[in-house]
């Protein structure tokens, strides 16, 4: 299934730009034509047993997560355009699929356009640059600019100045907690380190420096904030809109309050990585090293004690029942992988790819996680194209499992009115792309 031009510095990763990756997107992708747009639910999690086993569950069109189906289409139409050597496809070359794409991508991405000015969530990012900013940048479409200047301005809407960040949620309510009272409380989360990419590049865009203060100082309250000495971070903090102190730090989707959930980190490592990117301020570097040891280090007690051991567990301080087959959580793998390579770049362009912060070799270590998680949980039911014929294009050999990847954990908190683990999630499959379009952009493959 791989050949040689896709292996960096030793690792295969054929798998990355198969036609199983192109051929699973497709599968999914079409039958959303079968439905009007906007479209009404998008794709989540795939479980991997029981009666609905390997097809998608889908959640509301409003739900964090919609951004990142269309994104994959994405990621792929943009491997078409840019990267054709990437594709790999006999019976349906770049020209075919660049067609096919751009009409799935469009078709997907009509609810995200109407939804783009949403001011109840700070997972604007999240929700419009996957699909709608990569729709802008390869196509010049101006009705997707458009919409993500309106998220941009949206995500603005829930800045607060005494506390001096953007609100994550306006609500947290699980078993333990209820937390409703915005008056009382204001809440945010070390995923929001993700989402100011997002003021960055509309505040570039339209030259508006209010944008990217605001997202800076949302990076600096988090540094001193949600991160803790060593550089592992809480989850979630309550801030006082009166004082614009914490007032409580706990977590919603980790194991425990003190611990550290690992896709949180992995958010930390990636977020504060495109913070550097934007200001050029080296102590978001530091801060992104730091945060990215901090996660190798954790990774490292596996060694000699589990397989795959780059394979992050969903929580570096859970305890598992089965010692030698913890929980995983592939996501936070493959977010942390994205995060590294973007540290990588960096501090070469720093012209210090052998200085003393980059000893740990930042894309060899980012190399070595996708590797190992390509190993450990790459769905093996593999789909592909038929052959064309009668001129009928498109159509797929499915396979049984609609993800690219297995093994993934939502939510495992004790808590949470809805925990669901072990699964195929569509942002791992998006970050999965993302950092093998990442690869390409840099030439590395």
């Amino acid at each position: 299934m791989a050949t040689n031009k896709f292996n960096a510095r030793g690792k295969d990763l054929g798998a990355i730009y198969a036609e199983n990756v192109t051929a699973k997107i497709f599968q999914v992708a079409q039958r959303g034509l079968s439905q009007a747009a906007p479209l009404k639910e998008y794709p989540h999690t795939v479980p991997q047993t029981g009666a609905e086993a390997g097809q998608y569950e889908y959640r509301e069109a409003d739900f964090w997560t919609c951004g990142f189906f269309p994104g994959c289409i994405y990621t792929l139409l943009e491997r078409t355009i840019r990267y054709p050597q990437a594709i790999d496809i006999l019976h349906h070359p770049p020209k075919h699929l660049k067609d096919e794409l751009l009409r799935l991508g469009r078709h997907w991405s009509v609810a995200i356009n109407r939804m783009s000015g949403r001011t109840d969530t700070h997972d604007m990012g999240f929700i419009v640059q996957p699909a709608l900013q990569k729709d802008y940048e390869l196509t010049g479409n101006p009705e997707s600019l458009v919409s993500v200047t309106k998220a941009a301005y949206a995500l603005a809407s829930r800045w607060d100045d005494r506390v001096k960040a953007i609100r994550s949620w306006d609500v947290a309510i699980n078993d333990r907690y209820s937390i409703t009272d915005m008056e009382e409380n204001f809440l945010v989360i070390i995923d929001s380190m993700c989402n100011l990419d997002l003021l960055y590049y509309i505040g570039h865009t339209t030259h508006d420096q209010k944008l990217i203060d605001m997202a800076t100082q949302h990076a600096d309250t988090i540094m001193h904030e949600i991160l803790r000495p060593n550089f592992s971070s809480y989850h979630l903090v309550n801030f006082s809109p009166q004082t614009g102190k914490p007032q409580a730090k706990m977590t919603n989707q980790g194991h425990a309050d003190e611990s550290t959930w690992s896709r949180g980190q992995a958010w930390a490592i990636m977020g504060f990585a495109q913070t550097y990117t934007w200001t050029k301020d080296e102590k978001y570097l530091e801060t992104a090293i730091c945060c990215a040891k901090y996660f190798l280090e954790r990774l490292q007690e596996g060694k000699g004690r589990w397989h795959h051991p780059l394979v992050p567990v969903w929580d570096f301080d859970a305890s598992f029942e089965d010692k030698k087959e913890p929980l995983r959580d592939v996501s936070a793998g493959v977010v942390a992988a994205n995060g590294m390579l973007i540290i990588h770049q960096a501090l070469q362009s720093l012209g210090s790819p052998d200085s003393t912060a980059d000893k740990d070799n930042f894309l060899d270590l980012a190399l070595q996680i996708v590797n190992e998680t390509l190993d450990m949980a790459l769905d093996r039911d593999f789909a592909s194209f038929e052959t064309v014929l009668d001129g009928s294009e498109g159509k797929v050999r499915e396979s049984g499992f609609d993800a690219i990847l297995r093994h993934s954990t939502s939510n495992k908190n004790e808590h949470a009115h809805r925990p669901y683990w072990d699964h195929g999630l569509v942002y791992a499959d998006y970050y999965l792309l993302e950092f093998g379009n990442k690869l390409l952009r840099v030439g590395l493959i």
